[in-house]
């Protein structure tokens, strides 16, 4: 195999995996906003709730809502850094 078939292949691969990076990262953006989104309906919930069970409820969603969007702002930022 000459050296130009396998510069232009190893071009296809790498842009492949260019291409699933960006889908990657253009999806975990679209998650990050509806969580953030979510978050902050349910903060709005807890400022108007008074029933202490509810309330206890609302807490622990917001909790777990805040750690996973914290989880996927970590990995978005590596996906950028593996980029460069």
């Amino acid at each position: 195999m000459g050296m130009k078939k396998l510069l232009k292949k190893l071009k296809s691969y790498l842009d492949k995996d260019a291409e699933l990076l960006e889908e990657k990262k253009e999806g975990l953006s679209k998650v990050l906003k509806k969580l953030k989104h979510k978050e902050k309906k349910i903060k709005k919930m807890i400022a108007v709730e008074t029933d202490e069970e509810e309330l206890d409820l609302l807490e622990l969603s917001l909790k777990v809502v805040h750690t996973q969007r914290k989880k996927g702002i970590k990995l978005l930022s590596s996906l950028r850094k593996k980029e460069k």
